[in-house]
């Protein structure tokens, strides 16, 4: 609105009242008063009120009777008090908000539908569009001139004011007349308050116990909570982000704190006055040199710190480690961590974010050109960026290393096959876990006496528990340790090695690909030991068991069906599953071939999605949901017999992102950046390189990571090389509401 205007729920500001005439009543009518019914009239007027005046005391008194007779009862805890919900519409231009805008409505979710209802509503705001800047003054032939940018400003409202009781916020949009990116006063265009909510009453006393004893009294209802965040300037450079909550004390949080923990949170709104930002965030090496390569293109997003640590080189100090937070301008060298060389960051065991005890550390290998290849740890600074080292006990990295997180640390195969774990600070035989007493340590360092070889085929963990493989009397198996210090140890193969691989984690352990005496096939490890072997596939050419299984795709669960790859014919694997109820192991097509041999596969709205080759359409993406009847070929990019070359997959919520090859129009987009969603076609959403014959390469180094905010792969664009290009997907996905620039 052009003025600001109180939301519902608020009490109105004083007004000027406006000029009512005087009730006027015509003469003629006047003059046809009879004087004479007057007393009468009088009469019948105080009788009229004595009866409503009987009436009302009658009422209270009925009411005071019924409330006395009502048994008291406790009141809700906070805990069980409904749910504050949030929701957003769009908002066409119309009087109020003249270039359009957005409604926001709050309320508690009474029915616990977890839809807010028109009549659950109790309070709503407007936030409207700012109004179209005025055209700037003629310019020299062949220019235009730009117009003002619309801003949106915060403004926080303390306890006890007029507009909002309890605290809250108030949202100011407008245009930047003066373009110094700064709201002013008499530049906003609307003013619209959020407010915190009332704090709940208590609830009445509970009844009397037994013997009388005194009831429960009800708990106090906790207080609604509005905060306001900036966004990360490497998605919204000029925005607000609207969180809702409830100081309840939910999870983590703590109740009655007047701060909004991140547990305590309902839901939120974000907000930006111009579209999300994208392109390239690296230009390591500058012009057209890559700056991104093989076996220098680890790269990993740090959850807490918002930044982003990954390898790189820039022609000079060679391949080394980076730091950003996702903007060009703030990439740089973190460490040049081998002076005379390439250090290679993550080239054997990537870039790992794990949770630690003294906060966020990513764990990768680098070589220092001293001491040659060790595990190494870095908190995103060049003082919290070293060797992993413990009283001189450090971890050597080779080729045949592995890493997966486990019990707030790493769990790491050594270079001279040894099994270690590390928090960044120490360095320990996973069998002697700091949490390990002496007994437990000792009992499993005689459980685990002779054994070698580990993690050569399988290393992997949920957290808790950390699956790994290990010669034992001169076979490899699968064993299991959990973290209350318990060893499990399998013999698959009586007469051989089982050499488990391609793990799954399933309700109560996990399932793998293993050799036993039918050939390899898929066998579920159970976490308190025993296992039972679920497939017996045959290959048809020989009749002898198959020898290929989960290669490509792997193994993913949909629902109690475990999808996977095997070849049981001709010279391509194909897709198959097996139903963990009744069974029953089937190939799912016959004609669809090569499943998740480029890209794998990713379980994607109770679907399996995957690469795949297919009559008529050749390379091309592939689904299904465990049956026959649904798997099917999703997509011909390029149309006819032309590959797409699929190379990665990344899901959040219902949208599915794709790097690939595709054609808009009859135009080749070269390797770009897909979306799909259920029932709409699929759209190219980021082309790094635009243009005829133009092929950005996307995907050719590295992976397609997903952030809460970005989608980051490495791509070219024509100008710079290879190099980290990231794209925010909230606009696609409808996490953010965009407050375009006038046009």
């Amino acid at each position: 609105m052009d003025v600001d205007a109180s939301i519902a729920g608020e009490p109105a500001r004083n007004q000027t009242r406006k000029n009512v005439p005087n009730l006027h009543i015509p003469p003629t009518k006047q003059q046809t008063v009879n004087k004479k019914t007057q007393p009468k009239r009088k009469f019948f007027l105080s009788l009229l009120q004595t009866i409503l005046l009987v009436c009302a005391l009658m009422l209270s008194t009925y009411s005071y009777v019924q409330l006395d007779t009502l048994s008291a009862q406790k009141g809700n805890t906070g805990e069980n008090a409904p749910e504050m919900l949030v929701r957003t519409e769009g908002r066409i231009a119309d009087s109020i908000c003249t270039e359009g805008g957005a409604e926001i409505y709050l309320g508690n979710d009474l029915n616990s539908n977890g839809y807010l209802d028109e009549d659950e509503v109790t309070s709503s705001t407007k936030v409207c569009h700012g109004k179209e800047g005025l055209s700037g003054p003629q310019g020299a032939p062949g220019l235009t001139t730009s117009l003002p940018t619309s801003l949106l400003e915060i403004e926080h409202l303390d306890i006890g004011n007029l507009t909002c009781v309890n605290g809250g916020i108030l949202i100011h949009s407008g245009i930047d007349a003066d373009e110094n990116n700064q709201l002013e006063v008499n530049e906003r265009a609307s003013s619209d308050a959020v407010c915190d909510g009332l704090i709940g009453s208590n609830g009445a006393n509970g009844q009397s116990g037994l013997n009388g004893a005194p009831g429960e009294t009800g708990t106090q209802g906790a207080p609604a909570l509005v905060e306001q965040h900036q966004p990360s300037p490497a998605v919204c450079i000029s925005g607000i982000i609207l969180r809702f909550g409830v100081d309840d004390g939910l999870g983590d949080g703590l109740e009655f704190d007047g701060i909004l923990h991140d547990d305590e949170v309902r839901s939120s709104i974000q907000i930006c006055s111009s579209p999300l930002l994208y392109g390239p965030i690296s230009d390591f090496a500058s012009g057209t040199a890559n700056g991104l390569t093989t076996n220098c293109d680890a790269m990993v997003w740090m959850i807490e710190q918002q930044r982003l640590l990954s390898a790189g080189v820039n022609g000079i100090d060679g391949c080394e480690l980076w730091v950003s937070e996702g903007t060009d301008a703030s990439t740089q060298l973190l460490l040049d961590i081998n002076p005379t060389g390439d250090a290679l960051p993550g080239l054997y065991l990537g870039l790992t974010s794990v949770q630690t005890p003294y906060g966020e550390r990513v764990f990768f290998d680098a070589d220092d050109g001293v001491n040659g290849r060790q595990l190494w740890v870095s908190d995103a600074t060049v003082n919290g960026t070293s060797p992993v080292d413990d009283s001189g006990d450090s971890i050597s990295v080779s080729s045949s290393s592995k890493a997966v997180i486990w019990a707030q640390g790493v769990a790491v195969k050594s270079g001279d096959d040894a099994l270690l774990w590390s928090d960044g600070y120490t360095v320990e035989s996973v069998f002697e876990h700091p949490s390990f007493n002496q007994i437990q340590q000792q009992s499993l360092a005689n459980e685990t006496l002779g054994m070698t070889t580990f993690a050569t085929e399988m290393l992997f963990s949920n957290s808790t528990h950390l699956w790994f493989s290990a010669k034992s009397e001169n076979n490899i198996e699968p064993h299991l340790l959990t973290i209350d210090a318990r060893l499990e140890s399998w013999d698959l193969h009586p007469t051989g090695a089982s050499q488990p691989n391609s793990p799954l984690i399933l309700q109560n352990g996990i399932v793998v690909a293993a050799d036993g005496l039918d050939g390899r096939q898929l066998v579920r490890l159970l976490e308190q030991g025993g296992h039972t072997w679920l497939t017996s596939l045959l290959h048809q050419g020989t009749g002898n068991p198959t020898t290929h299984i989960a290669e490509h795709l792997g193994i993913h669960q949909i629902g109690d069906v475990l999808v996977f790859d095997a070849l049981t014919s001709g010279v391509d694997p194909q897709v198959w599953a097996h139903n963990l109820t009744s069974g029953n192991t089937q190939i799912m097509s016959t004609s669809i071939v090569a499943p998740g041999d480029w890209a794998g596969g990713i379980v994607h709205q109770q679907r399996v999605w995957f690469d795949c080759v297919a009559p008529n359409v050749a390379h091309e993406i592939c689904s299904t949901d465990g049956t026959v009847s649904g798997t099917y070929v999703e997509t011909d990019l390029r149309a006819g017999m032309a590959s797409s070359n699929i190379l990665g997959f990344a899901s959040y919520q219902e949208h599915l992102f794709v790097l690939a090859s595709g054609q808009v129009d009859g135009v080749e987009s070269g390797s770009s950046l897909w979306h799909l969603k259920d029932g709409e076609q699929p759209s190219l959403a980021y082309d790094p390189w635009p243009g005829v014959n133009n092929n950005s390469a996307s995907g050719t180094y590295g992976e397609l990571l997903l952030t809460e905010h970005h989608l980051i792969f490495v791509s070219h664009d024509g100008v710079r090389g290879h190099e980290i290009h990231a794209w925010s997907h909230g606009e696609r996905t409808g996490d953010w509401l965009i407050w375009p620039s006038s046009a």
